[in-house]
């Protein structure tokens, strides 16, 4: 009885959680009506992957000329009582309906009484009035209802006409009706239960009207980006931002009186402009403003107010800190030394550009045109604009001509599990959305799950579950025009193919019409004996199919060695020039009548090499019917001589040319040493493989030469991730993820292809991870295996988190309440288990890591009141051994504390960065910030001062050891680190705990890092 009592006060207790946590739609409306603008970067998919906000790129980059005129200067502000033009002459015109407050164009009368459309589905069709609110802007069409609502903010993408043909074609709306169609895809996070893109399908009366919201939508979506620009550092920018926030502020007045803002329209302005400080620090500025002390603003004191919140005194101390104390400015010398010393540039690489960008950041910020003779001083303006810019990005831009000219199989290859699917594997959405979202963000392998639909045309769902489907044409049809908006390294199409026969020829046809000549259908060489590079395959499309059904025959190999002779040319890239030397695979030929031939003189192929007999799975997840079914990895047994069978025809399975999917028995097997084969493991087969030593060692050997995709367990119904990091130390290149789940996994995928050429979506392994000929001729397994054997690293590094700058409000959260951050720091390696004196660290407050999550685990000291401009001033400094120095990543998780007094439970996720520490650039540098959907939010960053150390080999006997004492170091810098007084690690980890307490200081030319404000109270 009790424990009946028990759990249902249990269940009852967290249904009850549940609705409490739940946020409410009309009180998260009325906050977000109170924006004046978006706070994330929107990629929109209709203009071919490029966002409102291009990320490597400056204020100084956007449009503006490096001799346009500027007298604003953050460090010498106009007095409040100096006069200052409203700039009635600007070039862009004020329209009638912003002067009243709205930011939408001239014709938005006609939208705001409403316009009759067609709302579209596939079960229905209803006609509804729609309207613009311009001042929210947002567009209803039911104002009881708050649901029946979205924000002209969250459009992701707007589709009429032959656009949006897939989506007409899919709800079957004839042709003639495309003219008056508009598609719109939009966030709704407010009301997901999985996916939180909504796609809205409409029909106009006419095209006059189709054209009316198409450019209304646009001008307010532009418009409202241009007000979030008040606090840029672009001075053109800003003033017109100002100017577009004073419009809304004076116009809810009477507007026969004197255009001024009192202090409640003050802290409006800052909510609108996302300001999320404490009242106290408005109130100061206001004071400060208001010189004349009557409690108002005239448009320069307003002007004056909001440059206030400009002011950054990190930056600031850094500055004086760098600039000589006898100049007046930074000069040209003292900056190209803070870029050498501080930031770790190689100037002298490219100095002439170095020197450009100086002059021109400096010619900008002083707004005159400056005498050639005279050489320019950079000011602290154009300082701080330098820091938050891309050309002082935390991550390496990408190279203007990348070459990855290495075997496809020695590469990391960002890829997609499921990429149709919008939510959860069960009961979620399919969409060509899907395909879309991975494409713009660099995905380089997509899979695509096919089944037989009506009419005798495919359709892509998860089979054999309640999910919604999209026919397979719309699917392919978008990648068409998607498949290199990122990326113009090879696209690789994973098929699951549940067809029958004659809809599996449809879907050749369909991909032959849609991809034309970037199909790869033949093989680049006849005769190859390794996968040819990335930059070989260029603007290609890659199939990713099980092989065709056929016979194997014995192959006729005397031995090992001569199996190996075979394969052994003088590099790894190496071609058969003719058939002197027999090539490892064999091409199938396929003839006219859709038969597989052979050519006599050559060995058997796996261009659709043979898998064994297809069978559809009991299970949810149509991925374990892949072409690599879970077997026991203990059985050893061969049965390369079995009869295998597939169900896919020679049609399709010829179009495997250098992916062919073959059912995996054993690494010896014959048919997995031919170089075009591809196994596919789910993760739980793959974790088995890995715990046998031996087997593990097969598959390292196997992954230097040959291509491995692993996914997602089919208990994963709700789309979460395994963790890549596992599949990558083995050599995996396709680690298969469900990229609408934005985990930790997830990040770090993002972080792994996000600099400079690995945003191609291929990244270029660790050189013991790629095919050797040494590894290869081997003439013991035991040599192998030391071959294989890797020695761990020493890594030092360490991140000061200083700053914060524009963090985002809360969803819920009272604008009148104050945010309380802080900041989470955590480290990942791929070392499967953390054992004592693994990972040493200092600084900050101790968060003890549990299970599987991170090796380092601490937060900063937590900030009350102050969401604008936080300063933390924490040092982190983290000491690792490990194998895999190359996969070391870091995570920053900005979090809001409800109560202000304690980080537990209960606070809020604001915001999260992850990068993979090779990645990071040294020195200060700003870090984007992002929601837990993976966006970008426009202006929120952590400013940082990163350092890091070469990694350093230890010996083996250290390594195998795992000695707790100081490690023994081998290397050029062996003794640099044994000897000498205490070395960098030993100061941090060795000292008494007296000093262990004691706060790191700042170097002396630096100088210390002012508080934002005297009103915070630090915890």
């Amino acid at each position: 009885m009790s424990k009946g009592t028990g759990l249902i006060r249990r269940l009852s207790r967290g249904a009850h959680n549940r609705l409490r946590r739940r946020p409410s739609t009309t009180q998260t409306n009325r906050i977000r009506d109170q924006s004046a603008g978006p706070v994330l970067v929107r990629r929109r998919s209709d203009s071919t992957g490029q966002s409102d906000l291009a990320g490597d790129m400056s204020d100084l980059d956007l449009g503006r000329t490096s001799e346009d005129g500027n007298e604003d200067n953050i460090t010498s502000y106009p007095p409040p009582e100096s006069s200052i033009s409203l700039g009635l002459q600007a070039s862009r015109k004020v329209s009638a309906a912003m002067a009243e407050g709205g930011v939408a164009p001239t014709i938005s009368s006609v939208l705001e009484q409403g316009t009759w459309l067609t709302k579209v589905t596939k079960k229905k069709r209803k006609v509804l009035k729609f309207r613009l609110d311009p001042l929210a802007a947002k567009v209803c069409w039911n104002p009881s209802n708050p649901s029946k609502q979205f924000y002209i903010d969250d459009v992701r993408d707007i589709r009429v006409g032959a656009e949006a043909k897939s989506s007409r074609q899919d709800i079957q709306i004839p042709p003639d009706q495309e003219r008056c169609w508009i598609t719109i895809v939009y966030d709704a996070y407010e009301r997901s239960k999985g996916s939180s893109i909504k796609t809205m399908h409409l029909i106009a009366p006419n095209d006059f009207i189709v054209k009316l919201w198409t450019d209304a939508l646009n001008v307010v979506s532009r418009e409202r980006i241009e007000i979030m620009n008040a606090l840029s550092a672009n001075p053109e920018k800003s003033e017109r931002s100002m100017r577009m926030a004073w419009k809304q502020a004076t116009s809810r007045k009477n507007p026969d009186a004197e255009p001024k803002i009192d202090f409640d329209d003050a802290k409006w302005i800052c909510r609108k402009l996302e300001i999320n400080c404490s009242i106290n620090t408005v109130r100061t500025h206001f004071n400060h403003a208001d010189h004349d002390m009557v409690g108002e603003l005239n448009y320069s004191q307003y002007q004056y107010f909001v440059n206030l919140f400009k002011v950054r005194k990190d930056v600031q101390s850094l500055y004086y800190g760098i600039k000589r104390s006898e100049e007046p400015e930074l000069s040209q010398e003292a900056f190209l030394d803070f870029l050498r010393k501080e930031q770790r540039i190689d100037v002298d690489k490219d100095r002439a550009s170095w020197e450009n960008k100086f002059e021109l950041y400096c010619r900008s910020a002083s707004g005159k045109t400056t005498d050639r003779q005279v050489p320019p001083t950079m000011n602290l303006q154009a300082f701080q604009t330098f820091l938050s810019s891309g050309s002082n990005g935390a991550t390496a831009s990408i190279k203007s001509d990348p070459t990855l000219d290495r075997p496809l199989n020695e590469y990391f290859i960002s890829s997609s599990h499921n990429t149709y699917l919008m939510g959860r594997q069960v009961a979620g959405l399919s969409s060509v959305e899907g395909y879309i979202s991975a494409l713009v963000k660099g995905c380089r392998c997509i899979e695509i799950d096919c089944w037989d639909g009506k009419n005798g045309l495919p359709i892509v769902n998860h089979g054999r579950t309640l999910t919604t489907e999209v026919m397979f044409e719309d699917c392919i049809a978008v990648i068409s025009r998607y498949a290199f908006a990122s990326s113009v390294y090879p696209l690789i199409i994973s098929l699951e193919v549940h067809c029958n026969p004659d809809q599996q020829l449809h879907m050749v046809n369909i991909m032959k019409l849609y991809f034309g000549d970037a199909l790869l259908t033949t093989p680049l060489l006849d005769n190859a004996s390794v996968l040819p590079s990335p930059e070989e395959l260029k603007n290609k499309i890659l199939i990713k199919v099980k092989a065709a059904s056929q016979q194997y025959g014995a192959l006729d190999i005397a031995d090992n060695a001569n199996a190996r002779r075979q394969r052994s040319f003088s590099s790894p890239f190496s071609r058969a020039a003719d058939n002197s030397v027999p090539p490892s695979p064999l091409q199938n030929a396929v003839n006219g009548d859709g038969h597989t031939t052979r050519p006599s003189n050559t060995w058997p192929v796996l261009r659709g090499s043979s898998s064994a007999q297809s069978t559809v799975p009991s299970t949810s997840s149509s991925s374990e019917d892949s072409d690599s079914t879970p077997a026991s990895v203990d059985s050893k047994k061969k049965n390369s001589n079995n009869k295998k069978t597939s169900n896919i025809v020679p049609a399709l399975g010829a179009l495997g040319v250098y992916a062919c999917g073959i059912k995996y028995s054993d690494f010896s097997a014959q048919e997995a040493r031919t170089y075009n084969h591809i196994y596919s493991f789910a993760e739980n087969t793959f974790e088995r493989i890995s715990r046998d030593s031996e087997l593990k060692s097969q598959l390292e050997k196997h992954n230097s030469r040959y291509l491995m995709r692993v996914y997602p367990a089919a208990i994963r119904i709700d789309s979460s991730n395994f963790n890549p990091l596992q599949s990558w130390k083995r050599g995996v290149q396709m680690a298969a993820l469900n990229w609408q789940t934005y985990d930790i996994h997830m990040q770090m995928n993002e972080a792994m292809f996000a600099a400079g050429t690995d945003r191609t979506g291929y990244v270029l392994k660790p050189e013991e991870m790629r095919y050797t000929k040494q590894s290869q001729t081997s003439s013991s397994l035991l040599e192998s295996l030391k071959l294989h054997k890797r020695g761990k690293h020493l890594v030092q590094f360490s991140i000061d988190i200083i700053s914060a700058q524009r963090l985002p409000r809360p969803r819920n959260h009272n604008p009148e309440q104050g945010m309380n951050p802080y900041v989470e720091y955590e480290v990942y390696t791929a070392e499967d288990n953390k054992s004592r004196g693994y990972a040493k660290h200092d600084g900050g407050i101790d968060i003890q890591p549990s299970g599987l999550g991170p090796s380092v685990k601490r937060r900063t000291r937590l900030i009350e009141g102050n969401g604008f401009d936080p300063n933390f001033g924490d040092c982190f400094r983290v000491s690792l051994e490990t194998k895999y120095p190359s996969l070391v990543f870091v995570r920053c998780t900005v979090w809001n504390s409800p109560d202000g007094r304690n980080a537990s439970s209960n606070s809020t996720l604001l915001a999260t960065f992850t990068a993979k520490l090779t990645s990071l650039q040294q020195g200060y540098r700003h870090l984007p910030l992002f929601n837990s959907y993976g966006e970008r939010y426009r202006d929120a960053k952590l400013f940082v001062r990163i350092r890091k150390d070469t990694p350093v080999a230890l010996s083996l006997a250290e390594a195998e050891a795992n000695d707790e004492s100081s490690p023994t170091v081998s290397g050029p810098r062996a003794e640099s680190i044994r000897q000498g007084s205490r070395s960098w690690s030993r100061k941090i980890f060795n000292r008494a705990s007296s000093e262990r307490r004691r706060r790191p200081q700042w170097p002396e030319w630096q100088g210390p890092l002012s508080r934002t404000s005297s009103t915070e109270r630090y915890s």
